[in-house]
């Protein structure tokens, strides 16, 4: 917040930044863990497009694979996302210290000046401060410019001397202020003049130091997420480059929260191969097999974990504004691409649409191709690929979790279900208190089958009626003396989804006449 204070007829203005406004009915909010160029490690940023992950978390880092995903993210239409960035515990601050003796109205004669955050973004930035002692308001001000070494610049301007720390903290993303010893000048009676009336600074920060996040810290950060209700996509673009062989198991762990809650869907891809080389169907599968399927944990004698997880392939190459006539494009996950369409298809259709058919922003090419044979094996595998088809160009072209044990295994189905489980958390959330009795029964029957019902509605689910598409049971059946002791409510809910078309079959017949007559 900053302020302008009414010393004097006239308008006086606050501008006061609105808190974001979070609905956990949402289901197109995607969540990003990763290393990023700056900003607070361990902590969740909310920002909305690309301009607001550049002023909370910096731009684009050519030695970083999160900030081309959330990038890819916002291109191809997602509009919100959460971010936590991951650290090791070797990140360090860059600093330096303003001698700021003879200067009156600072806070001390000794100021430290460190970056807001640690990592290597800070070395080298330079910190300018102008102290004026002597201004129209009749305090000491001072302006304070910040420029970084990739080229962020931040300015502060007319900062009230003795408010000088605290203002900082509320403006600058980029530093912080602190003091180092006693104040500058005596006190409110100090003599006129016992400070200088203009002097100027320039500091370099040094001290930085970057800290490769480990699977420690990305384990932490899912503990982040699972209290974020926002959140309904995951995607942990360079999870492989700095977890490696531990990649597997930290999937594995974010499917399985991620089932447990019911509410959220975890983007999953493979590590870039070796240069030169290149992942083969049957090589896909056999990772998945192998290094997924070694962390696989039953959930109720099933791996109902890998319900909640997606796989999307193969890597995409974009277009990299770091890379120079050199390098002009970058070979990135295809995660962020992939939660932007849906975030897209989810606000324009509903979470009940598949996310697939529709065209992906901002590639230049795909790392790999596939023939349909390979098609054909990696579906059954349950990766889904990213193709470039006539006439749509590229485009995510498969829809399957990577559950094989189940016949609904379809993304739709899965995301279909994380939209009723919020939107029945919120009609049901203001009955907790009630007395578990008929009526309650009855309330909570009413409530589910009015969100049902608009599910059904919307076409995401079967059946030409409502009671062929959903049932909703609570009564003495579902809620026996042992679950009411218990303090349970048990309310039982059938579904019917409406299934995806995978396979268009068309029927065509030569007639004597050699004309083709299609039959269905």
């Amino acid at each position: 917040m900053t302020e302008r204070p009414a010393r004097a007829p006239g308008l006086a203005w606050q501008a006061v930044r609105p808190p974001p406004a979070i609905s956990p009915l949402r289901t197109d909010v995607a969540a990003f863990v990763g290393a990023t160029h700056r900003g607070p490690i361990g902590v969740p940023i909310r920002v909305e497009g690309w301009r607001g992950y550049q002023r909370e978390l910096g731009g684009l880092d050519a030695a970083l694979a999160l900030p081309y995903a959330v990038r890819a993210y916002f291109d191809n239409g997602g509009e919100v996302a959460w971010i936590v960035r991951v650290a090791g515990p070797g990140a360090a601050a860059a600093s330096a210290v303003w001698d700021a003796a003879g200067l009156g109205g600072l806070p001390a004669s000794r100021l430290g000046i460190r970056a807001a955050t640690a990592g290597g973004w800070s070395e080298g930035a330079r910190v300018s401060l102008a102290y004026r002692g002597r201004t129209a308001a009749g305090r000491a001000m001072v302006d304070v410019r910040i420029r970084a070494q990739g080229g962020e610049l931040e300015e502060l301007r007319a900062i009230r001397a003795d408010e000088l720390i605290e203002r900082v903290a509320e403006q600058s993303r980029m530093i912080r202020i602190e003091p180092l010893a006693a104040p500058a000048h005596a006190g409110p009676g100090a003599p006129a003049g016992a400070s200088r009336a203009f002097a100027e600074a320039t500091l370099t920060l040094l001290g930085a130091r970057e800290g490769a996040p480990a699977p420690a810290e990305y384990l932490a950060a899912l503990d982040l997420l699972d209290e974020l209700p926002e959140v309904a996509l995951i995607a942990l673009p360079d999870l492989h480059t700095f977890a490696g062989g531990a990649a597997p198991g930290i999937y594995a762990e974010a499917a399985a929260r991620a089932e447990a809650l019911r509410d959220r869907l975890v983007l999953v891809d493979l590590p870039p191969p070796a240069p030169g080389a290149r992942w083969h169907a049957d090589r896909i599968a056999t990772w998945i097999e192998h290094e997924l399927g070694r962390c696989t944990s039953d959930i109720d004698g099933t791996t109902a974990m890998w319900r909640a997880a997606a796989l999307y392939h193969p890597r995409v190459r974009v277009r990299d504004p770091l890379g120079g006539d050199a390098r002009p494009d970058r070979e990135i996950s295809p995660v962020g691409h992939v939660a932007g369409t849906i975030s897209l298809l989810d606000r324009n259709r509903g979470a009940h649409s598949t996310p697939a058919n529709a065209r992906l922003a901002g590639l230049i090419d795909l790392a790999e191709e596939y023939d349909d044979a390979e098609h054909a094996a990696l579906n059954e595998a349950g990766v889904d690929l990213l193709r470039c088809v006539p006439s749509l160009g590229f485009s995510v072209w498969g829809g399957r979790t990577l559950d094989r044990t189940r016949e609904d295994r379809f993304v739709a189905h899965r995301r279909l279900i994380h939209r009723l489980v919020r939107a029945i958390r919120r009609v049901a959330e203001p009955l907790v208190f009630e007395v578990n009795a008929p009526a309650l029964w009855f309330a909570f029957v009413r409530a589910i089958t009015s969100v049902l019902l608009a599910a059904w509605r919307a076409g995401a689910l079967a059946g030409g009626r409502p009671d062929e598409a959903f049932q909703v049971v609570c009564d003495d059946t579902t809620n026996p003396p042992e679950e009411i002791d218990a303090g349970r409510c048990v309310c039982a809910i059938s579904v019917a989804p409406a299934a995806p078309m995978e396979f268009i079959l068309i029927r065509v017949a030569l007639s004597r006449d050699g004309a083709l007559e299609v039959l269905s």
